[in-house]
């Protein structure tokens, strides 16, 4: 038979199976209740999930039309530049180039002539006796048609190049 000590050892190990069973299913009702809570927050957050989704869709189909209409624009950009240097080169070449080039080469010319007429015009008064009045009044028109070429000069050169004549300033 059993004695008093081995009773009392089965009244504690009845009873702690009783104590640990209290502990356990509390750990267990608090586990279900986190993996419950935290799928429910899961399964809440995978609905703003696919909002993102959709946004991020649509934030992605607006940088590819962003990006086609810069290929676009840089074709275009590259097909003006292009044309551009066609139309210099056609500029460079072209007969109106040429001719205004032609008439500031005989503006100088015209130039050059009166700045000479002028000289002689000054030496034979000095030698001619009483010639200083008609000398002055051929000098003054010579001055008045130098000025006019020069004012030429400047205005071609300003539609050649977009400068005024260097020469004026001086």
């Amino acid at each position: 038979m059993k004695s008093n000590a081995d009773n009392s050892s089965d009244n504690t190990s009845g009873q702690k199976p009783k104590s640990v069973l209290l502990p356990v299913l509390l750990c267990f009702i608090l586990s279900v209740g986190a993996s419950s809570g935290v799928s429910f927050f899961l399964i809440s957050s995978s609905s703003n999930d696919a909002e993102i989704d959709a946004t991020l869709s649509k934030y992605d189909a607006r940088i590819t039309d962003v990006q086609n209409a810069q290929k676009k624009y840089s074709t275009q950009i590259d097909k003006i530049e292009a044309t551009t240097e066609e139309l210099k080169l056609y500029l460079r070449h072209s007969s109106a180039t040429a001719l205004k080039n032609i008439l500031i080469n005989q503006e100088e010319n015209i130039q050059s002539y009166l700045k000479v007429m002028k000289s002689a015009m000054d030496d034979l008064s000095r030698i001619t006796p009483d010639s200083a009045d008609w000398n002055s009044q051929y000098q003054y028109r010579l001055d008045l048609a130098l000025k006019n070429s020069l004012e030429r000069e400047d205005l071609l050169r300003l539609l050649k190049t977009g400068e005024p004549n260097e020469k004026a300033s001086q």
